[in-house]
């Protein structure tokens, strides 16, 4: 029996062949849904009318497994890879297991560096100072909702807090935007009124 050149694998040669196989699959779909995501993001926003979106902790998830996909195939190839050229056990294990911890600190470097590019490129919280939006998620008295405010010519739904903590806003009520504190937005509600006057 011969498998891709190695004939009569050894039971170390075959987790060698299964990890670099399996790795490289699993790296593959992972990469490709990743480059995707948007896409399907935008479809599902489109048809269904919904807010899809990767929130950082799945976003982390999923750079985690694919780091652990990354060092699964690296353990693979190159733990087959010595052992073929040295014909020793323990140099192929010690090998592959340096380079799946190389691979997926990468793999992690990589990533980070794609989403602080991601981060740094898509808005500035206190460009929403002064614009107007309504409440998305009820803001409850001295806790955060969610509001719906243009920000760079795009509607945003973000974090919302009441300037005046004993205030509960409602899912609808006009605010204008005061103040940013991190990534959460103070607001003030603004009456039918002054809506209609700034129109």
């Amino acid at each position: 029996m011969e498998i891709v050149g190695v004939s009569t694998p050894s039971t170390l040669e075959l987790i060698f062949l299964m990890s670099a196989f399996l790795g490289t699959a699993f790296f593959l779909v992972l990469m490709v849904l990743m480059l995707l995501g948007d896409i399907v993001g935008g479809v599902f926003d489109s048809v269904l009318d919904t807010d899809f979106s990767m929130d950082s902790d799945l976003s982390f998830e999923l750079f985690s497994i694919q780091g652990l996909a990354a060092a699964i195939m690296m353990f693979g190839y190159v733990g087959m890879f010595t052992i073929k050229a040295t014909d020793t056990e323990v140099y192929a294990v010690i090998a592959g297991g340096l380079a799946a911890t190389i691979s997926m600190y990468g793999v992690g470097l990589m990533l980070k560096g794609i989403s602080d590019l991601q981060v740094d490129g898509t808005m500035k919280y206190e460009d929403a100072i002064g614009q107007r939006g309504e409440v998305y998620s009820r803001i409850k008295p001295d806790e955060t909702g969610q509001v719906s405010v243009a920000v760079d010519g795009t509607l945003r739904t973000l974090k919302g807090r009441s300037k005046d903590k004993t205030q509960l806003l409602d899912s609808g009520d006009f605010i204008r935007v005061v103040d940013v504190i991190g990534s959460t937005l103070i607001v003030e509600s603004l009456d039918i009124n002054e809506v209609t006057e700034e129109e």
